[in-house]
């Protein structure tokens, strides 16, 4: 079966850390073992986030640090250990905030790509999706709102 990258464009009034926070509850909801990769600051950002953007919700999850057991279903990956990806050969969904396509991995993967409302982003995002494409992901593009994922 083939990789998948879906990517999401979101409205200038979203938030896309929030959109983001939905989306992994989401998928968390059915028992998808979850990646979010980006800066380290800014996984610092998800990390308090995630366990504050819903009142009575409760995301388990950590920032991956070298070394560190494998133990809960939602991983912080920061850009710096990218090269460790393939330890977290359990983990089929992975949220791309990161600059770069994602295409050292195998088979099985969803990735989720969120396209701000600026020029910038849509700029890497396109960038983005050609790299996917040229790699033979099926690829996916839509609206961002709750219902679309």
């Amino acid at each position: 079966m083939k990789s998948v990258a879906n990517f999401y464009s979101i409205e200038e009034n979203h938030d896309i850390y929030l959109c983001i926070c939905k989306l992994v509850r989401h998928l968390f909801k059915k028992d998808k073992n979850i990646i979010i990769i980006d800066s380290k600051h800014k996984l610092e950002e998800f990390d308090r986030l995630l366990w504050s953007f819903e009142q009575n919700s409760f995301l388990p999850h950590k920032i991956y640090n070298n070394e560190d057991i494998i133990d809960t279903p939602i991983i912080l990956l920061s850009i710096q250990n990218l090269d460790k990806l393939k330890i977290f050969n359990k983990y089929t969904s992975i949220i791309n905030n990161y600059d770069n396509a994602l295409l050292m991995l195998e088979n099985n993967i969803e990735i989720y790509e969120f396209v701000d409302n600026n020029e910038s982003d849509k700029s890497k995002s396109r960038r983005k999706f050609l790299e996917y494409k040229k790699n033979n992901f099926t690829l996916m593009h839509s609206k961002y709102n709750e219902q679309t994922v």
